[in-house]
């Protein structure tokens, strides 16, 4: 039916409005509100600014940077992430922690440490104390400078605690007379980074499975490990006692020189056999029990080379006894070691393998080559 022409211009008035009123709504695409994705993905820098929660957090006040010591942190790795040196973060904060002037070892979370002097001072891009407790994520090359089984003569006897005349090497060295846990894995960690070392074994420990299979290693790899002559039952050699796995071969009167000579040559038999290593004419003796008697004792059975050390890790120490953790083995080998140091470790130290994978590249960027006795002699 035909629409009266007074309604049709009503009806046109009221769709001219309509279409009016629907070009003022907003599009959504222009909308001032994102899609969820697009809120995501814009607010996602304001939560960390692509920094990373590795890097050290510094704050600066007028003169200076500061920085709050985390779990995990030791003062070489702090100095090394800002450009200082131990020293320097010992001496710029010896007014608020006196016992870290004495001990560089002491370091606590939370400590809020002088960094630099000067204000506003970052960090280096490659380096975060908080990411040394994790090992390097390629091995140095094969060509890491190091020998081992290049055996001095004989000679006189000497006692060593430092090798003078050694240049930039350490000796990494692991007594083998007790607990063999986690040994194998220390030398396959050693392997992997070209890291040589001496091993010093009693003949009872090498003859145990776990024994047998650390001596299969060194045979394997005599490019890398050399081993020394640690007795046969570790005995206190000088007041008698001791003992392992058994005191019983230890007990009665302080040992005689015939007693030694036998500890070393029973034990010396059962090396060369399982590593195909002969250990003369290294040695050492067990809780570093040791005076002229015994000295010539061993000398007359071809050990005339005692060795001792000059930094003692105390691995063998749990920590639930109050023994170093990973981080306080490894800061105290790092800043100690000279050209020519003797650290004394342990095959079955309780934290030595995870101490060893901050302690390497730690050593190493202090220029220094870890290698065999026999190397630093040579």
């Amino acid at each position: 039916m035909p629409i009266p022409p007074g309604r049709l211009a009503a009806v046109l008035t009221i769709l001219a409005v309509a279409l009016a009123a629907c070009g003022d709504l907003p599009s959504p695409s222009a909308s001032g509100s994102a899609s969820p994705s697009v809120a995501a993905s814009a607010s996602a820098p304001a939560s960390g600014g692509g920094r990373g929660s590795a890097m050290p957090q510094p704050s600066a006040s007028a003169d200076v940077t500061t920085y709050t010591v985390v779990p995990g942190d030791t003062l070489f790795s702090i100095a090394r992430a800002w450009g200082a040196t131990v020293g320097q973060l010992q001496a710029w904060n010896a007014d608020r922690y006196a016992s870290l002037a004495d001990d560089p070892n002491n370091l606590q979370a939370g400590w809020v440490l002088v960094v630099a002097g000067d204000p506003g001072a970052t960090p280096r891009a490659s380096s975060s104390p908080r990411q040394r407790a994790t090992p390097a994520p390629t091995p140095p090359p094969v060509s890491s400078g190091c020998r081992a089984g290049n055996r001095v003569p004989a000679g006189d006897p000497q006692t060593f605690h430092v090798v003078p005349g050694a240049g930039r090497g350490v000796a990494l060295t692991f007594d083998m007379g007790g607990r063999l846990d986690p040994g194998v894995d220390i030398l396959n960690f050693l392997i992997q980074h070209r890291v040589c070392a001496t091993l010093f074994p009693t003949g009872a420990m090498a003859q145990t499975p776990q024994g047998r299979e650390i001596m299969g290693i060194v045979r394997a790899h005599p490019e890398l490990f050399e081993i020394g002559n640690h007795t046969m039952h570790h005995c206190d050699l000088v007041r008698g006692g001791g003992g392992s796995p058994s005191e019983a071969p230890c007990k009665g009167v302080p040992p005689t020189a015939e007693f030694i000579r036998r500890q070393l040559t029973d034990a010396q038999a059962i090396l060369r056999q399982l590593s195909g290593q002969n250990p003369q004419p290294y040695w050492r003796p067990p809780y570093g029990s040791v005076n002229g008697a015994v000295v010539s004792a061993a000398a007359s059975a071809g050990y005339t080379k005692t060795f001792m050390w000059d930094i003692d890790t105390i691995d063998w120490k749990p920590i639930s006894d109050g023994g170093p953790t990973p981080q306080q083995i490894a800061a105290k080998v790092i800043t100690s070691a000279e050209g020519g140091s003797n650290v004394l470790m342990h095959l079955g130290g309780y934290e030595t393998l995870e101490a060893l994978r901050i302690m390497v590249p730690g050593l190493r960027e202090r220029g220094f080559t870890l290698t065999s006795l026999s190397d630093l002699l040579s």
